[in-house]
């Protein structure tokens, strides 16, 4: 009886965990973003925010995107085209001394293209990694949901005045 109770638990556990079909991410370029989308500017707190980074869902599409998030952590901007697209993108990310580059992930469903991220490189002497946030996108029916993660050697910096190092 106790065994049964005990499996029950693990198959309500485990249940939820496989409702999510987890989309795949490729790299692309610049020049391959084309079309309308909604703009999710994540975090973008402060200046050199880690955390920060953009996410295009294409309005064409029967797919949103939605950070698994608090309101008040992403800002969306509904129907922008690629131009100011890029335009955004270089105000948002482009403008710190932080950052070496940005990196351009297709995320995909099967052979659909749901949408695209646009995430800042750091130089490996700022954080001690060069991409501090980590994403993970699930999708439920026409929402795909995004997990976000501040890397916790990043967590512990900020956390602590700068040493990765110290343990709280």
């Amino acid at each position: 009886m106790k065994l049964t109770k005990i499996f029950i638990f693990f198959i309500f556990l485990i249940i939820p965990i496989n409702l999510y079909a987890e989309l795949n991410i490729n790299k692309c370029n610049e020049g391959d973003i084309k079309g309308t989308f909604n703009l999710i500017i994540y975090s973008n707190s402060f200046i050199n925010d880690p955390e920060t980074f953009i996410v295009l869902d294409r309005v064409d599409d029967k797919n949103k995107i939605v950070p698994y998030a608090s309101d008040f952590k992403y800002r969306l901007i509904e129907k922008v085209n690629e131009k100011e697209v890029i335009k955004i993108t270089n105000d948002v990310l482009g403008n710190s001394s932080f950052i070496n580059s940005i990196k351009c992930s297709v995320i995909y469903d099967k052979e659909i293209i749901v949408g695209y991220e646009l995430k800042p490189l750091y130089f490996p002497w700022i954080f001690g990694i060069i991409e501090p946030v980590e994403t993970i996108y699930k999708k439920e029916g026409d929402l795909v949901y995004i997990f976000i993660r501040l890397n916790p050697r990043v967590e512990r910096q900020l956390n602590s005045g700068g040493d990765s190092s110290k343990d709280d």
